[in-house]
């Protein structure tokens, strides 16, 4: 083999969640800059990539992000290299979120939006959560003993009807019990209790395979019949049996296709929705409130086509499993500040001080590989440097009352006066590649004198484009960049001088946590979020605060992206339909949650802060929206079929290509912070040559 540099010079190709985790993790390592050089070339003026956010120091230092982002208790591997990281930070005591315990807060309430008699109603959901702080403790359950934790849960439900507030608790068959009309039906209910009570003893163990199925079928066929007159009645029965039906299809179609011995794996070739029909779910269910939040939850519509739900059915499935029995002290986490100021900022601090080589307004415009004789490997990179600096290196931090932050703009006085001005004049975005900004100088990096290896952590998106020839030497990298599919999303932040109590809300109650609703699939946008408690990370020390921060987000039927290069207004184009689109949202279905925020002519547009002198719709312009179309934007999807096409992070032809990003095939393989994260430690396993197995790869093999 091929010896090694004593000095291995590393080229990091991005800087979204998996190449920041790949370079924390590699100078974790004892005297680390005896080994490896690394230098990470990043597009634009921030790190982030998907994850992205910045502050608008024009408008109150406004927190403006690509979408709604929130960590789960179940993604140990995001928390604890987070963790690491905010300790080595050390921020003194009394410092703006000086620890990871400071940076985010349980958040244990959610809703789904349930279409209930051709009505959107609002469905309250307690999550469920074990003890313990995320990231802490790996130690999930294996495969059966999570499975008999699903049947505990759906047997201790707890208010999911209509029993007032202030009733004693109960569980699954107390409240079955309400909806029993006659003697047959109590007669039912003993029977269903019977088989899910035996079940739930035998379950952890699998004593008897064809016993448990029967058990669980037999249950799910009494329950329906018990539940299905009063369920198209009644929104307590109904959601009762949306419940019921769906955990225990779930149950009984991973025990009849042997999920246990034969792996998630084999299940990937049809989606969740035709997974659960095959295996008995009902009408109600496959169309219900459930499992449109889950594929709103994770983008999961080909193209933005709401009429097309597509998510693999064993990815979906062993990460739901992993969410029930490792999520630790609560099943949702939110952020007390952007996701770029609580994650990329401490990620940027530590790195820097260790030593890594920032090399920000570094666009990659080619990847080069070829055989010179000893096997594939990448042979030059080619980079547009896209701004000339007054003095190097660019400080990419601003502070906003007392928090290092990411601005959402470059901070224009530490570029060049002549190019500042330009980019300004021409209202260039850096982060586009429809910018139509041609940079200041092309560079090009050779193998063996600028790097030796590359850590490739751009998005798959846009792999295709930018390494024509490594497309030509691996079929499997061209077959992965085709099957592993994304999807345009979009974006709305709205600042306003009412609560969303005061706008109508009844989802939670005034005072009470901060509201979301998920599953709202009458149009794209179908996720909210209120973040009201943001208005203490902003700066209204000049003006009104708000009452209310509201995010919303969803997948986007963009037109066909153009090539990079030409109709340069591409973007800006797809951001006007969003802003259409919205706005037509706000002036219609936005009421069937929040009633008072307008009247049968149109949205009360003077909630919405705004300069005094502006009125009407025109006071939506001076909110936050955005189009997420640029390759590196685009959220990457579990479609049915993707994952066999997957490469590991060593797995193309190349000998000194690493490939990261939450499109690889890492064991989880679904678009999200911890998927991203785990990509990038197995890149840094690689690099280092350690052979541990990581939380989380193996769970339930």
């Amino acid at each position: 083999m091929e010896a090694l540099p004593s000095v291995r010079k590393i080229a990091i190709l991005g800087g979204g969640v998996s190449a920041v985790t790949a370079a924390f993790r590699i100078t974790s390592e004892p005297n680390w800059q005896e080994r490896y050089q690394l230098t990470l070339y990043q597009q634009g003026w921030r790190l982030g990539g998907k994850g992205a956010s910045g502050r608008n120091a024009e408008d109150h230092q406004r927190i403006e992000e690509h979408g709604i982002h929130v960590w789960f208790g179940f993604y140990y591997n995001a928390f604890h290299s987070l963790r690491q990281c905010y300790e080595e930070l050390d921020r003194p005591a009394g410092a703006p979120l000086a620890t990871l315990d400071q940076a985010f807060f349980p958040h244990s309430h959610t809703a789904f939006a349930d279409d209930f008699q051709d009505q959107w109603t609002t469905w309250p959901i307690d999550t469920l959560a074990l003890p313990g702080k995320p990231g802490e403790g790996w130690n999930p359950k294996p495969f059966m003993g999570a499975l008999g934790d699903l049947l505990e849960w759906l047997l201790r439900l707890g208010e999911v009807d209509d029993t007032p507030p202030t009733a004693a608790p109960t569980g699954l068959f107390a409240r079955l019990r309400a909806h029993c009309r006659e003697e047959l039906q109590e007669l039912a209910l003993d029977e269903a209790e019977r088989h899910l009570q035996r079940a739930r003893t035998e379950l952890p163990d699998g004593v008897d395979h064809p016993l448990l199925l029967w058990l669980l079928r037999k249950a799910r066929s009494l329950l329906g019949e018990i539940l299905h007159e009063r369920s198209q009645t009644q929104v307590g029965a109904h959601r009762l049996w949306l419940l019921m039906d769906f955990g225990l299809t779930v149950l009984i179609g991973m025990l009849a296709d042997e999920v246990y011995s034969k792996g998630f794996e084999m299940l990937n070739a049809e989606t969740f929705q035709a997974w659960l029909s095959r295996h008995g779910a009902s009408a109600a269910t496959l169309d219900g409130a459930v499992l449109k939040s889950l594929h709103g939850g994770i983008f999961a519509y080909r193209d933005g086509d709401l009429a097309q739900p597509d998510v693999e059915a064993g990815t979906v499935l062993r990460a739901a499993l992993l969410a029930l029995t490792t999520s630790k002290g609560s099943f949702i986490w939110r952020m007390q500040a952007g996701m770029g100021d609580v994650v990329f900022a401490p990620y940027y601090e530590v790195l820097a001080k260790r030593g890594v080589n920032f090399k920000f307004f570094h666009q990659v415009t080619g990847i080069e590989a070829a055989d010179e004789g000893q096997g594939p490997r990448v042979t030059r990179l080619q980079i547009q440097r896209q701004v000339s600096l007054k003095q190097e290196p660019y400080q990419p931090l601003v502070d906003v009352k007392g928090l290092p932050c990411w601005p959402s703009a470059p901070l224009y006085a530490q570029i060049s006066d002549d190019v500042a001005q330009r980019l300004q004049e021409q209202h260039i975005n850096l982060e586009s590649n429809w910018s139509g900004w041609s940079g200041v100088e092309q560079l090009e990096l050779q193998v063996d004198r600028d790097f030796d290896e590359v850590i490739l952590g751009i998005s798959v998106a846009g792999l295709a484009a930018l390494s024509p020839s490594l497309c030509a030497l691996d079929p499997a990298f061209v077959q992965m960049t085709r099957a592993v599919a994304t999807v345009a999303t979009q974006a709305v932040q709205l600042w306003q001088d009412r609560d969303v109590w005061q706008l109508g809300w009844t989802g939670s109650p005034q005072g009470g946590q901060a509201p979301e609703l998920l599953g709202f699939a009458a149009q794209a946008m179908d996720s909210w979020a209120d973040v009201s408690y943001l208005v203490a990370r902003e700066d209204w020390s000049s003006g009104t605060p708000p009452q209310d921060i509201s995010y919303f987000c969803g997948v986007f039927a963009a037109d066909a992206a153009p090539p990079i290069g030409t109709q340069n207004d591409y973007p800006a184009r797809q951001a006007a339909r969003v802003h259409q689109a919205f706005i037509d949202f706000m002036n219609g279905n936005l009421r069937d949650y929040w009633p008072d925020a307008g009247t049968d002519q149109g949205y009360h547009w003077e909630y919405l802060l705004a300069p005094a002198t502006v009125s009407g719709v025109a006071r939506f312009d001076y909110q936050y929206w955005r189009a997420n179309v640029d390759p590196s934007e685009r959220y990457v999807q579990s479609v049915a079929g993707s994952s066999r096409y997957r490469l590991a992070t060593d797995g193309s032809v190349c000998r000194n290509l690493y490939l990261t990003g939450d499109w690889i095939h890492n064991g989880f393989n679904m678009g999200c912070v911890e998927s991203a994260t785990l990509s990038g430690l197995q890149t840094a396993r690689a690099v280092l040559g350690h052979r541990e197995i990581l939380p989380g790869e193996d769970a339930f093999q």
